[in-house]
């Protein structure tokens, strides 16, 4: 049986996964538009998709981070 603890963890675990692919989603998004944009020569868009994309992938690789964190608080044992 789990204890309070870890299921809290798995708990924030499922939350944080669904929050990075939503990331992931809304940076595929991104691309799509970047690629129908340059289909239409329009420079300007791609440039901010890409900021937007870059900024993305910085809160996911935080809350990756955050989660590998929490995990090795979690187990016991683990350093």
């Amino acid at each position: 049986m789990m204890d309070n603890r870890q299921a809290q963890g798995t708990t924030l675990f499922t939350a944080l996964l669904v929050l990075i692919g939503i990331g992931v989603v809304v940076q595929l998004w991104l691309l799509a538009a970047s690629v129908d944009a340059l289909m239409r020569h329009q420079q300007t868009i791609p440039l901010y998709a890409a900021l937007g994309s870059a900024v993305v992938f910085v809160i996911n690789g935080l809350l990756v981070l955050y989660v590998i964190n929490f995990d090795k608080k979690i187990k016991p044992g683990r350093n």
